[in-house]
């Protein structure tokens, strides 16, 4: 149910403000003042959308009034239309000039009344629609802004990281070099074994990431094995304690056929998609990552199934708008953060390549988004 607009009615005269209020009662949600102290003095709990201010008023006058709402500022595009028997030129002038909207004439008539108020209210709706829109188009442009230059410092570090990595094979190779003498000589050393076994496991992430890095570096078109980018991301997920200690993994992939696309389009695309499922089961008690892929009927499809809250009904088609999330944009402790920007790009990605995203979901169950794409 709409919530009515709110008119506040100031007039030192009683049955004035009873005579207003009566006419405005079906539509508004009135209240009453009568004076100008009492009108600053409700005003600042009412936050109405209108006043109806008479002009001579014992004490504060409403040209008085006016000018303290106008000095304020904080009361946006609230409509001051004033309501006197004093009607001459330099009179409304005076009114103009104090930041009244608009004259209404004592005695009034009671459809001029009415139209007169609809049409600010629609005024007012449509500044206040516009203040909205504004202020959400200077919050995506900031956060634009921080992405972008978060994007040029993370490409950066990331050339930066990759020399890093790159530098870490070869004392790599030597510790596993002599973990490799050290099992000839004591072959029952237990020690020696898991030694050995995690350097193994560090060559194979030091490879993941260089050959990740190389591969986005890349612009051009190739034949990709879209299961290979599935693991990759995985692998790569990994580094994040949460998703490495928390978050169970189950693949079903089968065979696909090659498929040609620029590897960054599709590392980024389908990455987001695992990390928005991961995200979706920070609370869940069941954390369980399911993809599953294969290749029929002239299309290949990827499967992306979370046991995480789900997503209600209401929220299903804006998960794709630009900039709507559910997450905070930062925080202070391990919850996922995000901009709104992940699902949108993967979206828009996908469907590049004639593909589409579909989303089931249930409540407190999980999510599934289903990757279709034509064998190109």
């Amino acid at each position: 149910m709409t919530s009515k607009n709110k008119i506040l009615v100031v007039d030192d005269s009683p049955l004035v403000v009873e005579a207003i209020s009566n006419i405005l009662e079906t539509e508004y949600l009135v209240e009453k003042a009568y004076s100008g102290d009492d009108a600053l003095k409700t005003l600042q709990t009412f936050r109405p959308d209108m006043l109806l201010l008479d002009i001579i008023m014992p004490g504060m006058d409403g040209y008085e009034v006016c000018r303290q709402i106008r000095a304020d500022g904080s009361f946006g595009f609230i409509k001051i239309i004033m309501v006197s028997s004093r009607t001459m030129l330099e009179q409304r002038l005076e009114g103009y000039n104090a930041g009244a909207d608009d004259y209404i004439s004592k005695p009034f008539d009671k459809e001029e009344l009415l139209a007169k108020v609809r049409v600010f209210m629609r005024l007012k709706s449509v500044e206040d629609q516009l203040q909205e829109l504004n202020e959400t188009l200077n919050e995506q442009v900031r956060v634009r802004t921080r992405q972008l230059i978060d994007a040029e410092k993370m490409a950066v570090i990331g050339r930066y990281a990759a020399g890093i990595v790159h530098n870490l094979n070869n004392p790599l190779q030597a510790i596993m070099g002599s973990a490799q003498l050290l099992a000839m000589k004591y072959p029952d050393n237990r020690n020696i074994m898991i030694l050995r076994k995690a350097a193994v496991q560090m060559k194979h992430i030091i490879s993941t990431i260089l050959t990740t890095s190389r591969r986005e570096s890349k612009a051009e078109f190739l034949d990709i094995d879209l299961n290979e980018v599935l693991k990759d991301q995985i692998e790569l997920l990994r580094s994040n304690p949460f998703f490495k200690h928390e978050i169970q993994t189950k693949l079903n992939i089968k065979p696909l056929p090659p498929y040609r696309c620029v590897y960054a389009h599709f590392s980024q695309g389908l990455g987001n998609l695992i990390k928005n499922a991961a995200d979706a089961m920070y609370k869940s008690n069941i954390k369980l990552l399911s993809i599953t892929t294969l290749a029929e009927d002239k299309a290949i499809l990827i499967k992306i199934s979370d046991t995480g809250h789900g997503i209600p009904e209401e929220r299903k088609e804006k998960i794709f708008n630009p900039f709507f999330t559910t997450k905070p944009l930062t925080a202070s402790d391990d919850r996922p953060t995000g901009t709104g920007l992940g699902l949108a790009s993967s979206k828009e990605m996908i469907e590049s390549y004639g593909g589409k995203i579909l989303v089931e979901s249930q409540v407190g169950k999980g999510t599934t988004f289903t990757v279709r794409l034509p064998i190109n």
